[in-house]
């Protein structure tokens, strides 16, 4: 950039007022610039309000909101951009991720769970033709690493098979020096500190753990098939791991309806009293997505469920805790969902394979099945229902300053079923608003 080039104030910036200045946020960066300087807001604000700002590098200000995407050229096309940047970071993207439901096993019955909790389980052959597959695509440059999210059911149901499994790919990342990360969305019963400790050296550095709320709560909803409570037994663990020096990083995720909202705020007080910043917190509302008890689920209507989200924003920016919702929210591309990712694949026990962990028997999500010699047999016009979604934007989106965090998706399960949705922009921006204000 040349000095007295003109610019322009991005059309996705959001110019937030809070009692101590203001905040200045850029959903096509995800930058989010706090200023509180009397002399600072006075310049930012004359600059923000004008339509044509000339780029000097002398300017300190000036420069750095450039850098940070608040000011762009004034040719600049951004919905083309971000377009750009779409097929750059999430159609290019060259690491293959595979989501591997191991078992439809589980030692919970919680209330919402959608799942049947059968007795299937991937057999050794399944556990082959998966390392055949991720050997193959990287020896011939199909893909440059290998993400990897274990997934049920309860995962370390098969915690042996597992170990045996991460140990194989492990080897075939570092023959091919590929890239290898692993996750594991559990119920945490499981993961005393024997596993922890092998699992950390097989490369397992990612959990999401539900814990929804304190004890008397979470054992309510999230009730054992042997009816004794597991809050206890998780936090345990959790608290082993918390008292090692190793590089992790754990989501406890909450699911609230009104009773586990009522005692948020000493939920979360616990939280930030007992476990450190490798903690993070994520949380939804309950839903009804198809399980047997949906009939019998006490849920919070979407209007409340953005008003809870935001005052639990608020109560754990209090504390220092790390809130995962605020990241993934404002992030570019952060709500894209991975159903609609060409790289992204969930691996049934039986070697089908699927786009969306929601309707796992659903055969619109079942788009074809992983062969013995560890190739692929796809339905194309299935996965394109998919993965083609993403890229009908409506006249809403186009004019939308949420556009870059969800690239003008929902939830794509309800798209190649047909369900007809319109979303409220002015809503979708409130809601943003309202969560970067309660984080910073």
């Amino acid at each position: 950039m040349n000095n007295g080039e003109k610019l322009k104030n991005s059309y996705y910036n959001f110019i937030l007022d809070v009692s101590d200045g203001f905040i200045l946020y850029n959903s096509l960066t995800g930058v989010i610039i706090s200023v509180t300087d009397k002399m600072e807001i006075e310049k930012i604000k004359e600059i923000v309000e004008k339509e044509e700002v000339y780029y000097d590098k002398e300017d300190e200000i000036i420069r750095i909101l450039y850098e940070k995407g608040i000011l762009v050229e004034y040719d600049k096309n951004e919905l083309e951009y971000l377009q750009f940047l779409y097929e750059r970071e999430v159609v290019r993207d060259r690491e293959l991720s595979l989501t591997m439901i191991t078992t439809r096993q589980c030692q919970l019955r919680c209330v919402y769970c959608y799942e049947k909790h059968e007795n299937l389980k991937m057999s050794e052959q399944i556990y082959r033709s998966i390392e055949l597959y991720i050997e193959t695509s990287l020896k011939e440059k199909e893909y440059l690493g290998v993400n990897i999210m274990l997934f049920g059911g309860e995962p370390f149901l098969e915690y042996d098979q597992i170990v045996i499994f991460l140990k194989n790919v492990q080897r075939i990342c570092n023959t091919c020096h590929a890239s290898y990360h692993v996750g594991a969305t559990s119920n945490g019963i499981l993961l005393d500190p024997k596993r922890f400790e092998t699992l950390y050296e097989l490369g397992v550095k990612y959990y999401q753990i539900t814990i929804d709320g304190l004890e008397d709560t979470h054992d309510k909803y999230r009730k054992s098939l042997n009816k004794k409570g597991s809050f206890q037994t998780i936090i345990s663990n959790l608290q082993y791991m918390n008292q090692t020096e190793y590089d992790f990083e754990v989501t406890i995720r909450t699911n609230f309806n009104e009773e586990v909202f009522q005692k948020a705020k000493e939920f979360y007080r616990f939280l930030s009293e007992n476990f450190d910043q490798r903690f993070h917190v994520y949380y939804e509302g309950i839903k009804k997505l198809g399980g047997s008890k949906d009939d019998q689920l006490e849920i919070l209507d979407t209007e409340k469920v953005s008003k809870t989200s935001v005052e639990i924003a608020e109560y754990i920016r209090k504390l220092g805790i790390k809130n995962d919702v605020v990241s993934e929210m404002t992030l570019p591309f952060g709500r894209v969902c991975y159903a609609t990712k060409h790289n992204d694949y969930i691996i049934d026990y039986d070697g089908s394979i699927l786009k969306c962990t929601l309707s796992l028997d659903d055969t619109v999500n079942r788009i074809g099945k992983l062969l013995f010699d560890g190739t692929m047999e796809i339905d194309e016009g299935k996965h394109a229902r998919w993965v083609g979604k993403k890229t009908q934007f409506s006249s809403i989106c186009k004019t939308c300053k949420v556009l870059p965090l969800c690239y003008g998706g929902r939830c794509v399960n309800g798209r190649v079923h047909n369900e007809k949705f319109e979303c409220d922009r002015e809503q979708q921006e409130k809601e943003l608003e309202e969560l970067i204000i309660c984080h910073l």
